[in-house]
C-alpha cells in the first residue's frame, strides 16, 4: 500500500433530504489538477483571487516543491466535488495554512466541511510546524466555527484585503465593497515568543490573545525602554518590504525593523499608491523588537490603527494595523462567531476612543 493509500479516508454522508453521498478524502495526484480548478470556477467563475489556481502547471509545480499539499474530496465514480489546501511559508515562516476550501455546490449540505477540515488538521499535524494558521472569510461563519472546534482561536482581523468588484461567490457582502479576513491560529510547536514590545493601549487585548493561545510571553511597553521613545538612529534604513495588487486594490507593507528613515519610507509608498477609492492598506509589523513601539507610534500618526495580532507563526511576532483610505467598512455586515465579534468590538471601540482623543488634541492646539 501507497503512503497516498495510508492517508486515504473514506466518508459516508447524508444530507437532511436522506441522500447519501460517498467520499473518498485523499492528497491530490497528478491529473486531478481540471477537477480542483471545476470546485474553484463553480463557486468564483473566474474571479477567485488566487489567479494561478486557474493554471494546471502552476498547481502541478507548488504540488512537486512541496509548497501546497493539496487534497481532495472525491466522489467513488472519480469526481472531485471538493478541495482544500495545506500550504507552507518555510523558511521565511515557520507556520502551515489551511485554505481554500472549495466544494462544487451540488455536494454541499452534506457537512463535509467538517470531516474535511479534520483530515486536513491530522495531516498538518504530522509536519513539524509552528503553528496551524487560517484566514478565515467574514462573510460567512462556516470556516469560523469548524476551525475553533480544532483549536483555531481569533487573533485578529486583516480589513479591506480583496475588492468585491473583482470577485463573486455564492454569499451576501453586505454594504462592504472590500472582503475582510479573520486571523485564526493554533499553537503547536512555538510555544514561547519572548519579549513582546507592544503599544500601552492594547497590552491587556494582546496578553489575552497570547493566553488563549497557551504562549508564554513578556511585555514591554513605552515606559519600561530606556530609549526617549523615538525612533533608533541605528537602523539608520529601516527593513520594509511591500506587495501592492492593482486588481485588489490592496497594500501590504511588512515592517520587520523600523528606523530612523521609516517615516519617509511610508510617505513615499503613499505618494506611489495614495489610499483614494478602494485602495487599502495593511501594516504587518514586527513587535518582537523594542523599535515597534516608536513605529507603532508613526503608523497611528498616518491614519492606521491597531486590528489585532499574527502570532506564532515564525521567529518574530507582529501586530496588525490598518488604513482604509476613503473606503468605508461595515462591521455589523460581517458575519461572525462570537469570538471574532468581541475582536471586532475591540478594534470599533479603540478606534472610536483614538478618533476622539484626536479631535481633542487638535482642539486644545487651535487654542494654543
Amino acid at each position: 500500500m501507497t503512503e497516498d493509500q495510508n492517508r486515504e479516508r473514506l466518508l459516508s454522508l447524508r444530507n437532511r433530504q436522506g441522500a447519501s453521498l460517498f467520499l473518498r478524502l485523499r492528497p491530490c495526484r497528478e491529473g486531478d489538477e481540471e477537477g480542483l480548478i471545476a470546485c474553484i470556477r463553480d463557486e468564483y467563475g473566474d474571479t477567485y483571487f488566487k489567479q494561478d489556481f486557474y493554471h494546471p502547471d502552476f498547481l502541478r509545480q507548488k504540488a512537486r516543491e512541496g509548497v501546497i499539499t493539496f487534497l481532495v474530496a472525491e466522489t467513488l465514480e472519480g469526481r472531485i466535488a471538493g478541495m482544500l489546501i495545506l500550504k507552507r511559508f518555510f523558511p521565511r515562516e515557520t507556520m502551515c495554512e489551511i485554505a481554500s476550501q472549495i466544494f462544487r455546490r451540488q455536494y454541499r449540505g452534506y457537512g463535509l466541511a467538517m470531516p474535511f477540515f479534520e483530515y486536513g488538521m491530522d495531516i498538518l499535524l504530522t509536519g513539524s510546524y509552528s503553528a496551524a494558521f487560517c484566514l478565515p472569510v467574514l462573510f460567512h461563519d462556516v470556516t469560523q466555527r469548524l476551525l475553533y472546534r480544532l483549536g483555531l482561536r481569533g487573533t485578529g482581523i486583516i480589513m479591506n484585503v480583496f475588492n468585491l468588484e473583482t470577485i463573486q461567490h455564492s454569499y451576501d457582502n453586505g454594504r462592504n465593497s472590500k472582503h475582510s479576513q479573520g486571523i485564526q491560529i493554533r499553537a503547536l510547536s512555538k510555544r514561547d515568543t519572548g519579549t513582546l514590545y507592544l503599544p500601552k493601549e492594547h497590552r491587556e487585548f494582546c496578553e489575552k490573545i497570547y493566553r488563549k493561545l497557551g504562549a508564554r510571553f513578556t511585555v514591554r511597553g513605552h515606559n519600561e525602554e530606556a530609549s526617549d521613545g523615538g525612533l533608533p538612529r541605528d537602523p539608520a534604513v529601516s527593513r520594509l518590504e511591500y506587495t501592492f495588487s492593482e486588481r485588489q486594490q490592496s497594500l501590504e507593507i511588512r515592517i520587520e525593523a523600523a528606523g530612523a528613515d521609516l517615516k519617509d519610507r511610508l510617505l513615499r509608498l503613499r505618494a506611489r499608491y495614495p489610499l483614494k477609492g478602494r485602495l487599502t492598506a495593511n501594516v504587518f509589523l514586527n513587535c518582537s523588537e523594542p523599535q515597534a513601539l516608536a513605529a507603532y507610534d508613526v503608523l497611528k500618526e498616518m491614519g492606521y490603527f491597531f486590528t489585532g495580532l499574527k502570532p506564532l507563526c515564525g521567529e518574530r511576532e507582529y501586530m496588525v494595523l490598518h488604513n482604509p483610505g476613503e473606503t468605508v467598512y461595515y462591521f455589523e455586515d460581517y458575519v461572525v462567531t462570537e469570538e471574532f465579534a468581541e475582536i471586532l468590538a475591540y478594534v470599533e471601540n479603540s478606534r472610536r476612543n483614538e478618533r476622539t482623543a484626536g479631535e481633542a488634541a487638535r482642539y486644545e492646539k487651535e487654542k494654543m
